[in-house]
């Protein structure tokens, strides 16, 4: 997880951001790597995928996008008490479809509604255990607004659907952990209740300025959706999620560091896909590329920003090209709409940052 902090103006006039940015760019968080991790994830999300060219049923790659997000919360903050992942599988299965009818409000009316969702989601950062969830609800609200074909009837198939690939997915999460469970050291009590007071202190954050964080993000979303449309980018979600990503809801807390991670990590992920869309359109050969894909980055979620992105982005060009096939330039799209989405985000939080007084720093 990027950890970012206001530091005296002092030590950032001795810091060379360029050296840190490399420093970062090369650091790699090996504890957070697992391959077990990858291997789980990937199957309970190719499943659901399998099944729907067995049977002929489309739908189900919703499931498999409900699966996406259920595990990428769990593997964000592994400690997450298993009853709020079960709470997350129906609030997020909901915002997906209410994303959906958003959509169908039009151009005028779609970015006010998800500027408010974002705003509700990213309220729930102030208590550290709803963070995972608060961040994937904001994503899969947006996901909703921006996939083509929106109505009132796909909204009841992509809350349906996706609601279906969560609880598979929570089931393999769950699986995981019953395994974990019989081969982890036990604690000594008071390593324990060390921990348990250390993760009192850390467990929430003032539920007021949580608050006055999450409106500026909601409205930066909206804003950067209204950008999306008015360019007339397909997938103008995607110029969201990178603002919904870097913005934290602290005081100064976004870092050139993170963007700039998260874009060259797109670009060098687009330039691995688009070799694969132009070269290939075996459905075979790209369901095994994007089980591949999927094990790297839930494996590596976590240890590198940059490294996650590479594989992340052919991970989702392949799933949307098997769902949309034949939309060969979606990696050149991911790229511009990545690069809309972190300017805005970086030039908002560096005006907030002017106007409070306070300093941006770097990843530690």
């Amino acid at each position: 997880m990027i950890l970012v902090y206001a530091v005296p103006t002092r030590a950032v006039k001795n810091t060379s951001w360029i050296s840190r940015f490399f420093k970062d760019i090369i650091h790699l968080d090996k504890s957070s790597f697992s391959l077990t991790a990858g291997l789980r994830a990937a199957a309970f999300i190719i499943a659901p995928i399998i099944l729907a060219f067995v049977i002929q049923q489309p739908a189900l790659f919703l499931a498999a996008i409900g699966a996406i997000v259920l595990t990428a919360t769990a593997k964000m903050l592994p400690t997450i008490p298993s009853r709020i992942l079960l709470l997350a599988c129906f609030t997020d299965a909901a915002s997906f479809g209410l994303g959906t009818l958003a959509a169908t409000t039009g151009h005028l009316f779609s970015p006010v509604l998800l500027g408010i969702a974002v705003f509700a989601a990213v309220a729930v950062w102030a208590n550290t255990k709803w963070a995972a969830v608060g961040m994937y609800t904001a994503i899969i609200f947006t996901i909703g607004v921006g996939l083509p074909g929106s109505s009132i009837q796909s909204a009841g198939l992509r809350t349906l659907f996706s609601l279906i690939g969560m609880l598979w997915a929570l089931l393999g999460v769950e699986i995981h952990r019953f395994a974990l469970s019989h081969r982890r050291i036990q604690l000594s009590g008071s390593e324990s209740a060390a921990i348990t007071t250390e993760e009192q202190q850390q467990s929430s954050t003032p539920r007021l300025a949580a608050l006055r964080s999450a409106l500026p993000i909601g409205i930066v979303s909206a804003l950067g959706y209204t950008v999306g449309l008015v360019l007339g980018l397909p997938r103008d979600f995607w110029t969201v999620v990178p603002i919904i990503l870097a913005i934290r809801p602290t005081s100064s807390t976004l870092t050139m560091t993170f963007t700039l991670m998260m874009i060259i990590g797109t670009i060098a992920g687009a330039l691995i896909t688009t070799g694969i869309t132009l070269e290939t359109n075996n459905y075979y050969l790209l369901v095994a590329l994007l089980f591949s894909f999927a094990v790297v980055v839930f494996a590596t979620l976590g240890v590198s920003i940059t490294l996650t992105q590479i594989f992340l982005v052919p991970f989702v060009i392949i799933l949307l090209n098997l769902y949309y096939p034949g939309q060969w330039y979606l990696p050149f799209i991911r790229i511009l709409n990545v690069a809309i989405g972190a300017a805005i985000a970086v030039a908002v939080v560096y005006l907030l940052s002017a106007l409070s007084g306070s300093r941006l720093t770097f990843r530690k």
